[in-house]
This record gives structure tokens, C-alpha cells and sequence, in this order.
């Protein structure tokens, strides 16, 4: 075995849990079984109290069988048999920890809030807020782009019953989801209107804050606080009301109830619209 592809197979048998010493082992027995402690320490180049060592806890992790004899030798038991193994053990522990710690988890999570670095990290959190919604979702977006890693997990949930309401200032593919918008090109720009923020709020339990620049740089802020939830939600209810008002009462007599924040806001909309 060429020493690049062991050294990627060891790294990988690292990641699901074995030692880099088990992980030569084993690599070891398979190139040559069945074999005696002995006779794979001098074959490996590992020490043989170490090689003596990890064919037992091969063993009791699966990957490896004594044949009694004298001496005892070793086989591998095949690989797609001992990585059922692992995996078989890793959901145990899993099962275990989950059960054993989320006791301990007494503190007040909305007294925390929780900073998100980079757009996976980000895009894994929405997804599960979107699993974890039991009534309603609320999103706000001004780029289809930061939406559309969800629209199939969205549709689901929308035929789950779950209702979503989704607000943007720009036009975009929502693919059959429930969106309000002023129909703004997605070229359009305007310093009033941040392209990379993206507002959600889910029930009356979570609310998620993201700017989305770049895959590196992508930040949020996520937390169960009452105060945060209440003000992202009352954000984008506020700005499908106001859509849903310009759209009864029309642009004119809609400007007349505007502050004049708001006002220069659709002034903008509207001159934008007309290009």
C-alpha cells in the first residue's frame, strides 16, 4: 500500500473514532493474516507492547478475531462488517450522551445569544429552525440566492401545514412559496435596502439574524430571547402590512401616512418600479 493512501485511510479511520496506532493495525492485519502480535510488530515497525495493545481493542471494537493457538494469531474482519461495527457503536455513544447530558442543559437558553460564523454554519442553523418549526415561519430576503438552499425543506413544511410567510423588496423564483414583494429588479440597488440581510423567525421560540457577504465572512446572531423574536417578527410583519396597504390604498394616499423614513423608502420602490 502506497504510504499517501495509507495516510488518507488512517486520517479517515481518525475521524470515525479509531486511534492512528488501531488504524495502522489494522491496515497491517489486512496485508497479512492471519499473523501473530509478533510477527505484525515486526512487520509494521510498532513496538510490540504498543501492537499488542490495539489488536485488543481491535478486537473489542470489531475489527479484528484471535484464532487461539500457540501463539494466538489475528485475522481483520472484513471491512464492510467492521464499519457497520463502528457506525453501530457510534450511534450507541450517541444515543448515550444524548440521554445521559440534556439534563444538564437547565440554564435559560434565551438569555443567550448565539454568534454564527460563515454561510454553512449559517445555512445549517436555518435548516434547522425550518425542521424544528411547529406552526409558523416567517423570512425575510432580498436576495433568492440565500433562499434557495431551502425552498425543497420550505415546500415540505408548507405541505406539513405549516405556514410561511415570506417578505422581500425584490422580485425572485420562490418556487410555489407564499412571497410578498414590492417586485424590485434584482439589479436595483439602493443603500436603503441591505441585499444581504436575511431575517427569520420561527413560532414564538427562535429568531435568526444573518448578513450574507461571503462564504467565509457570513455572520448571525440566533437566539430563543423573547425581545429578539418579538422585534424580528413584528420587522417583517410590519413589512407585509405595509405592501399589503400600498397595494389597497395605492402609492399616493399610501405616502400620506408615512413617516418620513418609510416615505423615502417608496419613493425609491416607486421610482425604481417605473424605470
Amino acid at each position: 500500500m502506497a504510504i499517501e493512501q495509507e495516510e488518507l485511510l488512517i486520517k479517515h479511520f481518525e475521524r470515525l473514532g479509531l486511534s492512528s496506532n488501531e488504524a495502522k493495525v489494522y491496515l497491517a492485519l489486512l496485508e497479512t493474516h492471519p499473523i501473530t502480535g509478533y510477527q505484525l510488530s515486526k512487520n509494521s515497525g510498532i513496538l510490540r507492547p504498543v501492537v499488542y495493545e490495539m489488536l485488543n481493542r481491535l478486537v473489542d471494537k470489531g475489527g479484528a478475531r484471535i484464532i487461539k493457538s500457540n501463539p494466538d494469531t489475528y485475522v481483520p474482519v472484513e471491512i464492510e462488517e467492521f464499519l457497520r461495527n463502528l457506525e453501530s457503536d457510534f450511534i450507541d455513544s450517541k444515543k448515550l450522551i444524548h440521554t445521559q447530558l440534556r439534563n444538564f442543559m437547565s440554564v435559560n437558553e434565551t438569555d443567550f445569544f448565539w454568534n454564527i460564523i460563515s454561510q454553512k454554519n449559517i445555512e445549517n442553523s436555518i435548516l434547522t429552525l425550518i425542521q424544528k418549526a411547529t406552526e409558523e415561519i416567517f423570512i425575510s430576503v432580498q436576495d433568492g440566492q440565500w433562499l434557495s438552499p431551502f425552498f425543497s425543506l420550505l415546500n415540505q413544511r408548507l405541505r406539513d401545514g405549516i405556514k410561511i410567510s415570506i417578505f422581500s423588496y425584490y422580485v425572485f423564483e420562490s418556487q410555489g412559496l407564499p412571497l410578498y414583494t414590492h417586485y424590485l429588479d434584482p439589479s436595483f440597488r439602493t443603500p436603503l435596502i441591505d441585499r444581504s440581510m436575511f431575517l427569520m423567525a420561527i413560532d414564538h421560540s427562535d429568531a435568526l439574524v444573518a448578513f450574507f457577504s461571503d462564504l467565509k465572512t457570513a455572520k448571525a446572531t440566533q437566539s430563543q430571547n423573547p425581545v429578539l423574536i418579538y422585534t424580528v417578527r413584528q420587522k417583517i410583519l410590519s413589512d407585509i402590512y405595509l405592501l399589503r396597504l400600498k397595494n389597497m390604498m395605492g402609492i399616493e394616499k399610501f405616502k400620506l401616512v408615512l413617516n418620513d423614513e418609510d416615505k423615502r423608502l417608496f419613493e425609491v420602490i416607486e421610482g425604481a418600479s417605473k424605470r
